[in-house]
């Protein structure tokens, strides 16, 4: 069943390609400026300190703005979403191909951080809206997959152009093509209801088969099902939430209440009225006679445990480790992207285009599989963090090929693999914490949670290609650089086991998707 304020109608093929191309555009200036890595630090003389800083300005831009932004996203219209973003990339891609300096192109990057940030949460809440909830999954994985295009092409062609043109000739050139699917994308773009009111708070469901997301959704918003929500309420239906309530239905859950139904339930219950599945957060226990119990919703306009009247509630805490474990992989995952051109050129010999071709391949294999793993995250059951750590996992071992590659001549080869499993399990994490945090939350608040994500993401995009050049530039040696990504991607599957671990404590082995407390 679809939650009120979304639509029906079936999305088409003109909403993924906007979905896809908004996602591709934005980071499309970091990659190519990566694949040809060898060309702009020759021309601008730079370090690879400096040219590691380039990522880093962007993604930091984009960090501490994310959340803010992931705002923006749940009011604005898709049209100016689509202008700020396409605009941005685009004023990037001029300001970086006639900078005269350094510090021009440091003003370009973080231009292209200000226009990509909004692109995850825009793009997700478009997603939405406008696909049906067994099709979301998919839908996000495909659109995902559009960063893993934008590498791809290019590792492909920026190396070519660049040796033909000139680097910043092929940057131009990307511009031309970014004002091209801005236009399609304008013409062809359904609205996402900006400031779209239409239905109350109280009234909106969560996700329908979100599993502990839904009920971690429902314990803020208890009105999912018929329920009455008021100071003092009667309902008939199936449950009825207030600061003192009576029913004659099933349950009634409330600081003081009276039930003539056939169970009266005041400990633990879910808003529904039915007693909470094994993968639910509980609703906090009532005391008796101490009025409306934490989880309740009532008349009056009492404080939140933050101390805000009517203020928004605070976000689950299975979004805040879902970006935890964003920004660990982001590390990673973006210093990989851009030194990974440069260390085979330099560490093991390539000629330019054979090191672009690198990241292509990574690419190439990041695309099928966020589209293979968002399958996976639409199956019942499926559980978020238990993916995580196996991802971890696979990424930590390409980390580890890149460490020993360089120790020998015969073993050259293991940037190949290194470079597939960088795409099958680093480059795919993004999906999985993304639907994690689409499905934690109500359809209102899918902008906020999603930037909170994003958030983590971007703030380890901008630490890894910082932390790599300084360590490039310390050590001389790429090794000391990938044994810290290595470190990275063993903490997150770390914490992907003791986050699953605490859940299935607290709820048994039958849970689900993993329910952290958004209290803690």
């Amino acid at each position: 069943m679809t939650p009120p304020g979304e639509r029906e109608r079936v999305p088409g093929a003109n909403l993924m390609v906007v979905l896809t191309a908004t996602m591709a555009v934005g980071p499309l200036l970091t990659h190519s400026l990566s694949a040809m890595s060898p060309l702009v630090i020759q021309d601008l003389r730079l370090t690879e300190a400096q040219f590691g800083l380039l990522a880093t300005v962007t993604f930091f831009v984009a960090a501490v703005t994310a959340v803010r932004t992931g705002r923006w996203a749940d009011r604005l219209g898709a049209r100016t979403l689509l202008a700020v973003m396409f605009g941005g990339a685009v004023l990037a891609m001029l300001l970086a191909a006639v900078a005269p300096d350094y510090t021009v192109l440091l003003l370009a990057m973080v231009l292209s951080g200000l226009g990509q940030v909004m692109a995850n949460p825009a793009t997700n809440r478009l997603i939405r809206l406008h696909v049906p909830a067994h099709r979301r999954a998919s839908w996000l994985g495909i659109k995902q997959a559009g960063v893993q295009a934008a590498q791809l092409v290019a590792g492909l062609t920026f190396p070519a152009l660049g040796l033909l043109l000139g680097w910043r000739t092929a940057v131009a050139v990307a511009a031309g093509a970014v004002l091209l699917l801005l236009v399609h994308g304008w013409l062809t773009v359904p609205e996402n209801h900006a400031g779209d009111r239409s239905a109350p708070r109280s009234r909106r469901a969560p996700d329908p088969g979100a599993g502990s997301g839904a009920a971690l959704a429902s314990r803020w918003n208890p009105a999912s099902g018929p329920a009455a929500v008021s100071g003092t309420a009667s309902a008939s239906g199936s449950a009825a939430v207030s600061g003192t309530a009576s029913a004659p239905g099933p349950a009634a859950v409330s600081g003081t209440a009276s039930a003539s139904g056939p169970a009266a339930v005041s400990r633990t219950t879910s808003a529904s009225g039915a007693a909470p599945g094994p993968g639910a957060a509980p609703v906090p226990r009532a005391v008796p006679g101490s009025g409306p119990g934490p989880g309740s919703r009532t008349g009056s306009s009492s404080p939140d445990r933050s101390g805000r009247t009517g203020g928004r509630p605070p976000m689950p805490g299975v979004v805040r480790a879902y970006a935890a474990a964003a920004a660990l992989t982001g590390l990673g995952a973006q210093a990989a992207n851009v030194y990974l051109p440069l260390y085979a050129h330099r560490e093991l010999g390539l000629d330019v285009v054979a090191a672009g071709a690198t990241v292509s391949v990574a690419a190439l294999v990041g695309i099928a599989s966020r589209v293979l793993w968002a399958r996976v995250m639409d199956r019942p059951g499926a559980d978020g963090f238990v993916l995580l750590a196996g991802m971890a996992l696979g990424a930590a071992v390409s980390a580890g090929l890149l460490v020993l590659a360089p120790l020998h001549p015969a073993l050259a080869w293991a940037v190949w693999p290194a470079a597939v499993l960088h795409g099958g399990a680093a480059l795919a994490v993004s999906v999985i914490v993304m639907s994690g945090a689409m499905r934690a939350v109500p359809a209102e608040r899918v902008g906020a949670s999603t930037g909170v994500v994003t958030m983590g993401l971007y703030a380890g995009f901008c630490s890894g290609p910082l932390v790599m050049g300084l360590l490039l530039q310390l050590t001389g040696s790429f090794a000391v650089g990938w044994i810290l990504v290595l470190v990275c991607y063993l903490a997150c599957g770390l914490l992907a086991v003791l986050v699953r671990r605490r859940s299935r404590l607290r709820t048994g082995p039958a849970a689900g998707t993993p329910s952290v407390d958004p209290r803690r």
